[in-house]
């Protein structure tokens, strides 16, 4: 019984346990924002359940559409995942998942609603447009400096696990150990929790070839998908993958304050300490079983990127990857890369932060990353990291 009222606080109010095993109280701005959130959140999930249903009956094909040679970039979060999606994006021979469809169009059924009603805006004037872009910024223009993204943006496809509670981001509105064990897929996930995830996932990507082209290859960019490698190894043997990486004293403390933004929306609370501890585990796993899983692929499937290396030359750094893989890049594509090798090299971050503030002092990074700083020869960590 004292389990079962422990899941309905995770639902209810998402109360954090400390780590003396007593409950913290619920804060009236986080009761504020979830009376908010989860009326807002059932509806939208509803709507798009009923597009995924309706999909069986429209559109029964896409369950025979054959996903071929997908390309899964993985790795640390905070190690250049967004931008190297971006860069392959770039190549024509990809489809990626943009926001808008992760979050409200999910279905092929919504898919061509949405697109048929952007059709008729364009044809009178844009008014629906121009109010979706000023809400857009509005709405998302403050995550900028931390994760700059935008409806129409390439963004990550594990959104789309939502309607099936495969997305680890709800843990910051449900912290329940279920979400958390995610982050531990391949390693503590039962057979069958990976078969019905797999499952779920395959029939999304199913349906987004089906929309936009089924001689499309899948481009994919999850960083939390890092500890699911071997599980979609697995349910995908033609797939490659890329695995982030950089040095922990810049990547550690950026997830965290990360997240700790996120926190605050849904929390009034300073839940800091319950954040450290546990992305400081999740990380270290991370750093770990990456390069496990990748070691143990074959060569041609899978390849290692460096931040500290793809920031300074990120034309050269994708092409060596499509040398790897056995690809071509058209003339095209590497026009595309020309220019954003100029871009970055004007780049400047706006995420800035402090390690003494986050409680990751360079102690604590060294007793768990220290294996990381000496096997990629990464400087050793300092007080304030920008």
């Amino acid at each position: 019984m004292s389990v079962l009222l422990r899941y309905v606080q995770c639902l209810l109010v998402g109360w954090l346990p400390d780590y003396q095993g007593t409950t913290r109280g619920v804060s009236l701005q986080r009761l504020a924002v979830l009376l908010l959130f989860w009326p807002l959140f059932l509806l939208v999930q509803g709507i798009n359940g009923i597009g995924l249903l309706l999909d069986h009956v429209l559109f029964p094909d896409f369950r025979r559409v054959q996903i071929r040679e997908p390309l899964f970039v993985v790795g640390v979060p905070r190690s250049g995942t967004t931008f190297l999606h971006r860069l392959l994006a770039l190549d024509e021979r990809f489809t990626t998942t943009a926001l808008w469809e992760l979050l409200f169009a999910p279905s092929i059924t919504q898919r061509y609603f949405w697109t048929a009603l952007a059709c008729l805006d364009q044809k009178i004037g844009r008014p629906l447009g121009r109010l979706l872009s000023w809400s857009e910024r509005r709405l998302l223009g403050g995550l900028d400096g931390i994760h700059k993204t935008g409806l129409l943006d390439p963004e990550e496809d594990y959104l789309g696990l939502i309607p099936v509670w495969g997305c680890f981001l709800l843990v910051l509105v449900v912290p329940a150990p279920a979400l958390w064990r995610l982050t531990f897929l391949d390693r503590d996930g039962s057979d069958r929790e990976k078969a019905r995830l797999m499952k779920a996932y395959r029939r999304f990507v199913q349906r987004h070839l089906y929309f936009h082209g089924q001689h499309k290859q899948l481009l994919s960019k999850n960083p939390s998908f890092t500890p699911w490698l071997q599980t979609l190894s697995h349910t995908f043997p033609d797939a490659r993958f890329i695995g982030c990486l950089r040095n922990p004293s810049q990547s550690v403390p950026s997830q965290i304050n990360s997240i700790l933004i996120g926190a605050q929306i849904f929390d009034g609370r300073d839940t800091t300490a319950y954040w450290r501890q546990g992305f400081l585990a999740m990380l270290d796993y991370y750093y770990r079983h990456l390069l496990s899983a990748l070691v143990a692929m074959q060569p041609e499937r899978q390849a290692i990127s460096v931040m500290e290396v793809l920031a300074v030359e990120p034309a050269e750094t994708v092409l060596r990857f499509y040398q790897q893989f056995g690809w071509e890049a058209d003339s095209a594509f590497r026009e595309r890369l020309e220019m954003q090798d100029r871009q970055a090299r004007q780049y400047q971050s706006g995420h800035r932060y402090s390690l003494e503030n986050l409680g990751v002092d360079a102690d604590t990074l060294n007793e768990t990353f220290g294996w990381v700083y000496d096997r990629f020869d990464f400087p050793r960590p300092r007080d304030s990291v920008a």
